[in-house]
């Protein structure tokens, strides 16, 4: 009996020997898995001390061994204006969730570095609903992190720089208007031959291009000086409740001058009963001379230009449809921008100044309306404006 119980004896010891072996290879494993990482996995206790980390996170720390920093309080490391940041993580963790956050730290031998964690409690295995520790993985985003801070200061640095260029070009607009009417106001009466004959047929061929060239500075001025006023947000909206209708048909009798020169005909497809609609008038009208003289402007001789108003209950809807030259695919989506001339920028002799579309694009937007421009090389275009009634 004495030899049959040593035996038994012997066999579980052995046995304890080898699920000893067995957690120690399973330990070893596990330490390697989490040395092998690049970030920093830790250990961290309920009063903030690091109780383990791996070999990146020595790194990161700029410590030689882990005897360096285990026991420390982790708040040494973090900077002072991340602790609750930090703190609250660990919090977290202990009260069983987990929680991401970013903070800097300034390691052993001076060295600052942007992190990101996420943090993470372990629970008893026994006690599942008790947490006994917290694993944060941390991760270095100092590179991450100043190439973001770059990009905003660079961002602020162009939005301000726009809002110098705006202000610059809205005074520098002011300035020019002034000389620019009393040259148009002179060559009107010399014209007019209000003080009497010219007395010289070259001469009045000359004042008749003065007078041309004042009004086409004076357009290219006034475009400026709107689209800087809308950048620099010093235009003054006046919004009230207007009748779409009246409106209309004021800007196509304006337009039609225009219209009458080329032999195209102005055709209104206006629906009964349209909803008033709470918009700047002066604006409403500016985008509507624009787009229709531009349909004008770019259609053939003896065509027809539509303009056509509904509503769809939500939406007042305006389309201005031409049957002119068109615009390419390769330039519809930037014939809003700036300065942009279409059709291959190949008419260039037709006036403007490529702002028209910008400036209807921005009073457009800042009537929380939306413009969709649908045009065929050689078959047309239409402008589709959509203004919400309930605004």
């Amino acid at each position: 009996m004495t030899r049959h119980r040593i035996t038994a004896n012997i066999d579980q010891a052995s046995e304890s020997l080898e699920e000893l072996s067995r957690i120690r290879n399973q330990a070893a494993r596990l330490e390697a898995i989490v040395d092998s990482q690049p970030d920093c996995v830790k250990i961290v206790s309920s009063d903030y001390k690091l109780v383990e980390m791996n070999e990146a996170g020595l790194v990161m720390v700029d410590a030689s061994s882990l005897e360096d920093v285990k026991g420390a309080c982790l708040l040494d490391l973090v900077d002072p204006e991340f602790h609750e940041i930090f703190k609250e993580s660990v919090d977290l963790a202990y009260r069983g969730q987990s929680s991401e956050v970013e903070f800097n730290i300034t390691g052993l031998k001076g060295s600052r570095r942007r992190m990101s964690q996420r943090a993470a409690p372990i629970f008893d295995r026994d006690k599942p609903d008790q947490v006994i520790e917290m694993v944060a993985v941390t991760r270095d985003i100092s590179d991450k992190h100043a190439t973001l801070a770059s990009l905003e200061e660079a961002k602020i640095m162009a939005e301000e720089a726009s809002k110098l260029k705006s202000n610059f070009l809205a005074t520098m607009s002011h300035e020019f208007r002034t000389p620019l009417n009393a040259i148009l106001g002179f060559s009107e009466i010399i014209k007019s031959k209000s003080l009497g004959e010219i007395g010289n047929a070259k001469y009045e061929e000359y004042i008749e291009d003065i007078y041309n060239s004042g009004r086409h500075l004076l357009d290219i001025i006034n475009d400026v000086l709107d689209i800087s006023e809308i950048e620099a947000k010093k235009r003054i909206f006046l919004k009230e409740e207007i009748d779409l209708e009246d409106v209309v048909l004021e800007c196509l009798s304006t337009v039609n001058i225009l219209a009458e020169a080329k032999q195209i005909l102005l055709s209104a497809n206006i629906g009964a009963n349209l909803p008033r609609i709470y918009a700047d008038k002066r604006s409403i009208k500016q985008i509507l001379i624009n787009l229709l003289s531009n349909a004008v402007k770019f259609s053939h001789d003896n065509s027809v230009v539509i303009l056509s108003i509904y509503d769809n209950g939500k939406f007042l809807k305006i389309n201005i449809k031409d049957t002119g030259i068109g615009i390419s695919k390769e330039f519809l989506k930037d014939i809003a921008k700036p300065f942009f001339r279409g059709q291959a920028q190949a008419d260039l002799t037709s006036p403007g100044t490529g702002l028209g579309l910008s400036i209807v694009k921005s009073l457009v937007s800042e009537h929380n309306a939306h413009m969709l421009i649908e045009s065929e090389e050689h078959v047309g275009t239409t402008v589709k404006l959509s203004f919400p009634i309930n605004s």
